[in-house]
């Protein structure tokens, strides 16, 4: 297949930021409304971003699409909208996640199933200790993984499953700040000094979030349409899996998605504590490799659409082949996204992906060329792409130019993801 264009229409460096889509008037309280609010989760773009692009590109009853929906951003804003969502994530925590906030439950059961917890975790004083998984070994103490582990085999007993996802979904979200986690990374750093000056109570921290999140359930009751509620699983399509598996018989007029960065993160580790906790509740966890843009992700050498990623990974050879051949491989697994996403659209149905542009090892990713190059051999045409600051969004902004690893933001280098797209393409 030959590359129908070279290069876009215009060079996003020469496009003006639209500030009417940074959302820089919003705080962080702003955007975590709703049950919004459920779940920290990396790289996540705010729901007012995946709100607006789902009321100008899609009417009331049409299927809005995410294939790495991630924290449901765009599933909830979907079905607030009164669209139809679907999609799919291979991470299973992605997954509890998204069903724990997009699932308004009887606030009187909340309630009840919260008294209840209280009263057994008072009464069960065991003080025996429980072998530490080797995995979980350096992040938590021994009494505090007590806590924990007493906390859980409480939680597993609540029945029915979807009021179990929302009280798993709260304890998921205190783990972390529970345990040696350092509060300002997103990635696994332990901070050895972390409680030495305050007592580490997840209890208390786990009890808050829950109501915080009853709170919340109930004004997701209020703005929901009655409708959505009633049909909920109608409504509310998500799957959890590789996006090949998406079913494609009920064709999207939309998708709206923020997909992975080539080693940005490793969300097996991101989500280890969670994963290693909550493994019982999981049919199948995935290994590094499963997820796009990990390193330890190896793809079936196909021809690459893009002229200019095929110079991008040439370009990373001389100072790493294994880091060449990873973003090769990331490039492959978007060509194969980009085609699974036109299956998925109905006849002039839009897509809106939201990336950014980079570097590794001095080396310019110009992920949104590549992309472009991909969409257009497909049969895709570029309606428009809008450049934004990226005020809210959780990623890390400074890598080190001799190493190409990320750094703290306080150091002299380069930001590498200050500004986004947001790349907005028609099936013809």
């Amino acid at each position: 297949m030959s590359i129908s264009r070279s290069r876009l229409s215009k060079p996003v460096t020469k496009l003006k930021v639209e500030n009417s889509w940074s959302f820089d008037n919003l705080t962080q309280k702003d955007t975590n409304y709703l049950t919004h609010c459920y779940h920290r989760y990396p790289a996540k773009f705010i729901p007012q971003l995946a709100r607006r692009l789902i009321i100008e590109n899609s009417l009331d009853g049409d299927i809005v699409c995410d294939p790495f929906y991630g924290s449901g951003s765009t599933i909830l804003e979907s079905i607030l909208q009164n669209r139809i969502a679907l999609g799919t994530d291979v991470n299973p925590i992605a997954h509890m996640i998204t069903m724990a906030k997009t699932t308004p439950l009887d606030p009187s059961k909340i309630s009840k199933t919260k008294l209840s917890l209280h009263h057994n975790i008072k009464n069960s004083s065991s003080k025996e200790n429980h072998d530490i998984p080797k995995e979980l070994s350096k992040w938590f103490d021994q009494e505090t993984y007590n806590i924990l582990n007493n906390l859980l085999s409480q939680i597993k007993l609540i029945k029915p499953r979807k009021l179990q996802i929302f009280f798993l979904c709260a304890f998921s979200h205190i783990l972390k700040t529970s345990s040696y986690w350092n509060n300002g990374s997103v990635k696994p750093h332990k901070d050895k000094t972390k409680f030495l000056n305050r007592v580490n109570d997840p209890l208390s921290r786990y009890f808050s979030q829950v109501d915080k999140m009853e709170l919340r359930n109930k004004q997701l009751i209020d703005t929901l349409s009655p409708k959505i509620i009633k049909n909920l699983d109608f409504y509310r399509r998500a799957f959890v899996g590789d996006l090949q598996n998406l079913p494609t018989i009920d064709k999207s007029s939309l998708i709206v998605t923020s997909p992975p960065y080539v080693i940005s993160y490793e969300y097996r580790d991101i989500h280890s504590l969670s994963l290693s906790f909550l493994e019982d509740f999981f049919k199948d966890i995935p290994s590094k490799k499963h997820f796009i843009g990990s390193s330890h992700r190896k793809s079936d050498d196909k021809n690459l659409y893009s002229h200019t990623g095929g110079l991008i990974a040439d370009s990373l050879l001389s100072s790493s082949k294994s880091l060449s051949k990873t973003v090769h491989s990331y490039f492959i697994d978007m060509q194969n996204f980009f085609h699974k996403s036109y299956d998925l659209l109905k006849t002039n149905g839009k897509m809106a992906v939201v990336i950014g542009n980079t570097a590794l090892r001095g080396v310019d990713i110009s992920n949104t060329q590549v992309f472009d190059e991909i969409l257009a051999t497909i049969g895709f045409t570029e309606d428009k792409i809008i450049k934004r600051k990226i005020p809210f969004k959780c990623l890390p902004t400074t890598r080190d130019p001799k190493t190409g690893r990320f750094v703290s933001s306080n150091t002299t280098h380069n930001k590498s993801y200050s500004h986004e797209y947001i790349m907005i393409y028609s099936k013809n």
